[in-house]
């Protein structure tokens, strides 16, 4: 009978992305997956420490795993990811002493030898460990680029938690794309924190994108998240040239006040954020463009709000994350000082005119003609990443051109053109 491993992630894709490396790791072992906590030998919590919150919750889940170690004391606690980093193995091990072994963001690198240190790798096992898909559809699969980032953005914590950006070369992701797309994977997502940045000698990103455009078996290509400083020419020849690379681009803007985006140090004012989404709109008319937006940051005045409230209108998101700033770091100045309920009420406010934008940006699809990349017989997403179900059956894994009839609660509905 074979052990089998329990894994718990929180945060961004690039901690699934790792998680599943971590699962193909002890998969070499003998390890299945498991969604059943009581039947794991294993358990891996890998933390997240971009917010306050993401930090508490993979805590607690942590305080809350003295049971399942304490009815099997044989087993194995592993954390792992950012916030094991920021808190260090000690300060870990030493509130919960049942904790086994902890191994931060900067380690992932090394991890296949700390999991040997508990699980050795038994050559005789000969197990053939394939890619892990554990977070998206079976059809969808992640090809990490780079690790880590360059940038010093003033209210983010990844550089220091997982180092400064680390380019893996050429060969490296070239072979786990086609690796996945042997596997079954019909649609790649390329990850890294500024994943356009990559740059090997002689080698850009747009030359990746191209490469991995060409391999046999992919029907649909991603990537996230880009920094809107790093679009080069050769991108936009290649978006308007490969109908494979997705009409979706999610752009963390961030804020729209020039002020706050200074403070921010992002690099790009408010009009030079929408220049570029208008630079890559003329290749594509139609392209979906979605964002990620922090209100609360230190000092935002209405004005600077109200900024933001405009950059929304002006660049017709289809969607949003929004979220309230969480200082991350000890610095006194660097806390929020916007009241509590003006927090809550800017956000409500944010979060209604992305809204009232995305719905008719999804009104605008009907009658239009989408690509759609079926997960199940009857639902698939868009090239624009956009939900579409129909009320006929297409093969999982196809893709096929779907008319628009009507949309609701986020989704199209549509019917297969023969």
């Amino acid at each position: 009978m074979s052990r089998k491993l329990y894994i718990i992630t929180f945060g961004c894709q690039m901690n699934e992305a790792d998680s599943e490396h971590i699962a193909r790791i002890f998969r070499k072992r003998g390890f299945e997956l498991t969604d059943k906590l009581n039947d794991a030998d294993a358990v891996l919590v890998n933390t997240c420490t971009v917010r306050q919150l993401a930090e508490d919750k993979a805590i607690s889940q942590i305080g809350r795993l003295k049971h399942w170690k304490k009815a099997k004391p044989e087993g194995k606690l592993f954390v792992t990811g950012c916030a094991a980093q920021r808190l260090g193995a000690r300060n870990i091990k030493k509130r919960f002493k049942y904790v086994d072994i902890v191994s931060g963001a900067k380690e992932i690198g090394k991890i296949e030898n700390i999991i040997d240190s508990a699980y050795p790798l038994h050559t005789a096992l000969n197990i053939d460990a394939k890619p892990e898909n554990i977070y998206r559809s079976p059809l969808t699969a992640y090809v990490t680029v780079m690790r880590g980032c360059s940038h010093r953005c003033s209210y983010c914590i990844v550089p220091s938690v997982r180092g400064p950006a680390v380019f893996l070369s050429r060969e490296e992701i070239i072979r786990d794309a086609k690796e996945k797309l042997a596997g079954g994977a019909k649609e790649l997502v390329l990850l890294g924190q500024t994943v356009n940045s990559y740059k090997r000698p002689g080698y850009t990103f747009s030359n990746l994108l191209e490469e991995i455009l060409n391999l046999p078996g992919l029907l649909r290509l991603r990537f996230m998240s880009p920094h809107p400083l790093y679009f080069d020419k050769d991108f936009k020849r290649i978006l308007k040239q490969y109908p494979k690379l997705a009409r979706h681009i999610h752009l963390p803007a961030q804020s729209g006040s020039d002020r706050i985006l200074k403070l921010m140090r992002r690099g790009y004012t408010h009009n030079q954020y929408l220049d570029i989404i208008k630079g890559l709109r003329e290749e594509i008319p139609d392209l979906a463009v979605s964002t990620d937006f922090i209100t609360g940051y230190p000092g935002e005045t209405e004005e600077d709000f109200q900024e933001t409230l405009r950059l929304v209108s002006e660049a017709r998101f289809s969607s949003a994350f929004c979220f309230k700033y969480s200082p991350r770091t000890d610095n006194p100045a660097m806390a929020s000082d916007i009241p509590e309920n003006i927090l809550e009420e800017r956000l409500d406010r944010l979060l209604k005119a992305v809204k009232k934008i995305s719905n008719v940006i999804l009104l605008e699809r009907i009658a239009k003609i989408e690509e759609v990349l079926f997960e199940t017989a009857d639902f698939g997403r868009s090239s624009s990443n956009m939900a579409v179900r129909i009320n006929s059956a297409a093969e999982p894994g196809s893709l096929k051109k779907v008319e628009i009839l009507s949309a609701e609660r986020n989704t199209l509905h549509g019917k297969v053109l023969l």
